[in-house]
């Protein structure tokens, strides 16, 4: 029961059972004849109503509220909520140009021939919760997607999820604190994430981090772990230590969704 919350379903789910029973109630009073109930109702369910139009900017647009939760879906990519990175990183730079946001999804594209990516990252500073992301992955082989917090200065403040750009379904998850890399495993993934989209998350709390795969925990750490608030960011690029040639036709990273949930 733990692991499903700490990948977000349990959160998801039973947010959703909540608001279907609520409103169920609300129609089961439709049926009481007494003027004074009919009143009730009517008040009951404008109240209703200004719930669910609330629920639609929180949960279908976006939230911005440093020290609360939000869930983007990418009908739009808000500038006033993301920066798109501009810099050198690994063998290639991330280009804004290849940022962007097609069919409600957020699309960062590997142009054909180049080594060049893309990455965005929250303006707010987020701590201990729970972050979650629904993404299929380029096929780019010799590069990385990655899913993580991070606060400069490098290697000081960092979680990551890093799934590699190809078919050998490897994924990094690491932690980073104090100026070193304090914890790091590769797992192998029971699919291809370049095929379709899953969901990647991860747990963090001040005694531990929990990483998970479509529901189900692939690791967890209790030590090494960062103690300050960081950006959630999403990217992919060419890191250094990875060989790998420039592909030769457009890759791209397609993400359904970004949450974040507060502990």
């Amino acid at each position: 029961m733990w692991v499903e919350r700490s990948c977000g379903w349990m959160i998801l789910k039973n947010g959703s059972r909540r608001s279907d029973n609520y409103r169920t109630r609300i129609r089961a009073g439709a049926h009481e004849g007494p003027m004074r109930r009919r009143r009730d109702l009517k008040s009951r369910l404008v109240r209703t109503f200004l719930f669910g139009a609330v629920q639609l900017l929180l949960f279908a647009v976006i939230t911005r509220a440093d020290e609360g939760g939000f869930s983007d879906d990418f009908s739009r990519l808000n500038g006033d909520f993301w920066d798109v990175q501009d810099h050198v990183l690994g063998r290639g730079r991330l280009d804004p140009s290849n940022v962007g946001v097609e069919d409600g999804d957020l699309v960062i594209t590997i142009p054909a021939r180049t080594l060049n990516g893309g990455e965005v990252a929250t303006k707010g500073l987020y701590g201990y919760g729970s972050y979650s992301v629904r993404m299929k992955v380029p096929r780019a082989p010799g590069s990385i997607t990655g899913f993580f917090l991070y606060k400069s200065p490098d290697y000081q403040s960092e979680i990551d999820i890093e799934v590699y750009n190809d078919h050998s379904r490897r994924v990094l998850f690491t932690t980073y604190a104090g100026g070193s890399q304090t914890n790091t495993r590769e797992v192998r993934l029971p699919f291809d994430p370049t095929r379709g989209f899953h969901d990647y998350s991860f747990e963090y709390s001040p005694t531990s981090v929990t990483f998970c795969v479509d529901g189900r925990a692939m690791e967890s750490f209790d030590a090494g772990l960062p103690r300050t608030t960081m950006h959630l960011m999403v990217n992919t690029w060419f890191p250094a230590w990875l060989k790998g040639k420039e592909p030769r036709h457009d890759a791209s990273l397609h993400v359904d969704y970004v949450s974040y949930v507060p502990r």
